[in-house]
């Protein structure tokens, strides 16, 4: 792997470590709903981050193909070489077997694998924030048309009715108490 010293090898799991830092899934698709207004304001720079995240993840999808491609060429010509010293008669279906089997090009088909997928988890969480967006003009509806409000019971209907209840409350706790 002369060549390929300087391309990034990351495992997945420090590349999802390294967007922890950044990015807090849970938390961030949360809702306050009693406070809208920092909601509101706070959306399009979570929703910026994780596009820009999204972006980046397939920029590493591109980079891992490039590096596939380059570790198969490498080994592939490797190979040919190495059989021909030996004097081995060759087939291309047994140089893809022995390109496919190589190890490296097995860990650079798992690295455009890893890459593919924080690809596809940013997606599905760009699909959230664009859901989440929605839910809140939902509920800043909503609490523009006062569902949220505390209901005003000084009207002399609301008195009768809350009297007819208390009433009907006492006498079946009565009735239980006498059984």
């Amino acid at each position: 792997m002369k060549k390929n010293e300087g391309v990034s090898r990351m495992k997945k799991s420090e590349v999802m470590a390294k967007n922890q830092d950044l990015l807090d899934f849970e938390k961030d698709i949360s809702i306050n709903k009693y406070k809208l207004d920092e909601e509101c304001l706070s959306h399009s720079g979570i929703y910026a981050r994780y596009s820009l995240k999204q972006a980046e993840a397939k920029t590493e999808i591109s980079k891992a193909k490039d590096f596939l491609e380059l570790i198969q060429s490498e080994r592939n010509l490797s190979i040919r070489e190495d059989l021909a010293k030996n004097g081995t008669k060759t087939t291309e279906a047994m140089i893809d077997k022995l390109v496919s089997s190589d190890t490296q090009v097995i860990e650079a088909k798992e690295k455009l694998r890893e890459a593919e997928d924080i690809y596809s988890k940013l997606s599905v969480a760009v699909s959230v924030f664009e859901h989440r967006k929605s839910e809140l003009d939902n509920l800043v509806k909503l609490y523009c048309s006062g569902y949220y409000s505390i209901p005003n019971s000084n009207s002399e209907a609301q008195k009768n009715i809350n009297e007819q209840t208390s009433r009907a409350v006492r006498k079946n706790l009565n009735k239980s108490t006498r059984e």
